[in-house]
Parts: structure tokens; sequence; C-alpha cells
């Protein structure tokens, strides 16, 4: 479609007016009337509402544990102790991830150790895994990245070759499949997040999954103090009740009730999103300097976030310029929010030795961000599809 480009003084393509259609979260009246009763209860420290959550999610994912935590920070955190991670221990990490993945492995002398993400789904690579285990290797931490399940046979497999543990970071995955099983299930230990902007969002929280009863009761010994004299007179952590291991992780009230509504609502609104992201992608595919991810059949993804690769080198206009244009046009563009790990301060400054990782830095600086359109019609839906098309078809201009 040809015609003057917005940043050059012509219309804009997205006129309808997305707020509500890209509006998230979306928080309803049954969440607002559970919140409400616990208000008059006085039920908003400790309460059975958290209790029932952790019921209703470890039914939801198949797992015989599920254990609340005030955030999914917290959560990975009480992983790492549950897997006894000490000092000098390694763990294998992406670098293409939110900090919460990897930090907390400071807290406890341990020692991130970042590999490369493949550049056909951005998530660690199995292949480099096994290129960066040592003797000092304990776990892999992998992340599935906007919701995107990673190659968890291939990842398993090293596992098991090597005796190492696997942290499932899922805190963009709710509802995901590799294979027919829920994402956070697969490997030893599964972390979610509930905070405002995930796929389950309850202001704050988070929630840990495991089969292992070991890893369980060490991660309520780390954060739990109020629920470890419920303990069997045979566990070892129950002698711990009267201070845990001095963190307290315990999840909010009102965020548990909020998260239950959420968790009922979880796979509408994840089939809405992939109904509407799966048109989008559609309908700009075919497009010169457009590349989207694709998804494997034996895979259900989920859109945390919703991404598409630019080509530089095609279109000749850099990706800055190029985000300029569209947002001209109406859109609600942006490049890549997270920034890359093993480039921070704080892990040169812990003493850590840094790798190159120039796949990883390569495919991060390609990304552009697109809405993930929750409730949009498919009227807004071919308009962003047709700014993306103004502004490539009309690239010359931006030259």
């Amino acid at each position: 479609m040809k015609g003057i480009l917005a940043t050059n003084g012509g219309k804009k393509t997205i006129t309808i007016d997305a707020k509500k259609a890209l509006q998230w979260p979306i928080i309803g009246r049954e969440e607002i009337e559970r919140v409400k009763t616990l208000l008059q209860r006085g039920e908003i420290s400790i309460s059975e509402e958290v209790y029932r959550l952790e019921d209703e999610f470890k039914t939801y994912l198949g797992s015989r544990y599920a254990l609340s935590h005030n955030n999914g920070t917290a959560a990975i955190h009480a992983a790492f102790f549950a897997l006894d991670l000490g000092p000098g221990d390694e763990v294998i990490t992406p670098s293409y991830t939110y900090w919460a993945t990897c930090a907390p492995i400071l807290a406890f002398g341990g020692i991130p150790v970042f590999v490369e993400v493949s550049p056909k789904n951005c998530n660690i690579d199995p292949e480099d895994i096994k290129r960066c285990i040592t003797k000092k290797t304990k776990a892999i931490i992998v992340v599935h990245l906007w919701g995107m399940p990673c190659e968890m046979d291939e990842i398993m497999a090293i596992a098991r070759k090597y005796r190492l543990k696997v942290i499932e970071d899922a805190s963009h995955a709710h509802g995901a499949k590799y294979k027919g099983k829920k994402i956070g299930t697969i490997g030893d230990i599964g972390c979610f997040s509930f905070q405002n902007s995930k796929l389950m969002p309850a202001g704050e929280g988070g929630m840990l999954v495991t089969d292992n009863r070991e890893y369980y009761e060490r991660a309520l010994a780390m954060g739990h103090y109020e629920r470890l004299s419920k303990l069997p007179k045979g566990s070892r952590y129950r002698r711990y009740y009267a201070t845990a291991f001095g963190y307290k992780h315990r999840m909010y009230s009102l965020a548990a009730a909020i998260a239950r509504i959420q968790l009922k609502n979880l796979d509408k609104r994840n089939a809405q999103r992939n109904k509407n992201v799966e048109y989008f992608d559609a309908g700009v595919k075919d497009l010169r300097g457009i590349k989207i991810f694709e998804t494997p059949s034996y895979i259900e993804r989920v859109y945390y976030q919703h991404e598409l690769i630019y080509e530089e080198d095609i279109l000749v206009i850099k990706k800055e310029k190029f985000i300029e244009a569209l947002r001209a046009e109406g859109a609600q563009v942006s490049g890549e929010r997270y920034p890359l790990q093993h480039q921070q301060p704080l892990y040169r400054e812990k003493g850590v030795k840094i790798r190159p990782l120039p796949v990883t830095e390569a495919i991060r600086d390609k990304i552009i961000s697109v809405p993930t359109f929750p409730r949009a019609k498919k009227a807004l839906l071919d308009q962003y599809i047709n700014a993306f098309r103004k502004v490539i078809l009309n690239i010359d201009e931006l030259k």
C-alpha cells in the first residue's frame, strides 16, 4: 500500500482507539468482590485463600506440590536453596532474561555461567549448555522466554547425563505445553511469577512447584516459618518453626484472591491472545525485512510478549528509525526491553568470568516488540498489519 508515511506528514494508519484492546491486566467484578470479602473479614495477611490457590495451581499443572511466594524472584531464590546451592557451585543460565533468573545465584555464593540462546526461538541453546558444563556445574536454569517453551527433551537428557538439576523459570509461560506436558512440571522445580504484567497477574506473587518432597520442605523452611510446625514429626525442617532460615516469603492473601480468579480465566485469555497474535503474524510474515518466530508442532506456546525479528541488512534502515516510523502510524512498538545479563556490572564486580555471547547479542539487537493484543478485534489487527505494510512498502521515504 503506497502512500506518504505519517512520519513525513501522511495520514496515520492506526486510527482505532486501542486502549481497551491492549489493556492488561483484566480485572473484573469477581476479583473485586473476592478482595472485598477478605478485607471485610480482616484477612489481609494470613488466609486460607493462599492454600486454596496452591491446591488449584498444582491441580492445574499436574504437580505434587505448589508453594506460594511473595513474588517470582523469591520463588527462584527458594528453588536455589532447595537444591542446596553453595559457594563455588556453577549454574548454567541464559543471559537473555530478566535479572531475577540469575542474580539470586550470587546470594548463595554460586556462579552464574551465561550461555548462548538459539536464534530460532531466543531460548537457551542445548549445544552451548554442553560446552559449558564443568565439574563445578550443579544446575541449569532455563527460561521459557516470552512464553515459548525451551527444547526440554534435549535439556533434560543433558541433565541426566551429567547428574544436574533443572529449574524452569516459567514466569512468561503460564499454561504453555511441551509435548503435552505443562511447562513448569518438566524440570526438578518450576517457578512462576504473578506480577502485574504476567499472563496470570495478581499484582505481585509467585509459585514454586515440584514433585520432590525434599525440595518442597527445604523451600518451605527457607521462608515460611509459620507453616513449619505443621510438617510431620519426622521432618528435619520442623525444628526451624520459630525462625525459618531468616527469610519471609509468604504470599499476600489479597494477591492470592486475585490469582485464583485469574487462574480460572487463564486458558481462555491465552487462547484469545494466541488467536490475535497468530492472525497478525500471518499478515506480516511475507513482508521483506520481517521474520516471525515459528512454533514447532509439538509446542503449545503462549504470548507474554510478542516479538519479531527485524532484518536491517535487507531494509537498510536502522531499527530505531523503522520503529519511529511505525509509532508515527499509531503502532505501540518498541525494541527489546531486557538488558543482557552478561553485560551487567553486578556479575563482573562479584568476580564472575564473562565469556562473549555473540549469537545472543546479535539476535537481541534485531528484536521488535509488538503488542500481544489481549482483547483486540480484527479491525485493529488489520490496521496494525497495514501499518507494517505501509512502512515497508514505502521504506525508501526513510532513506
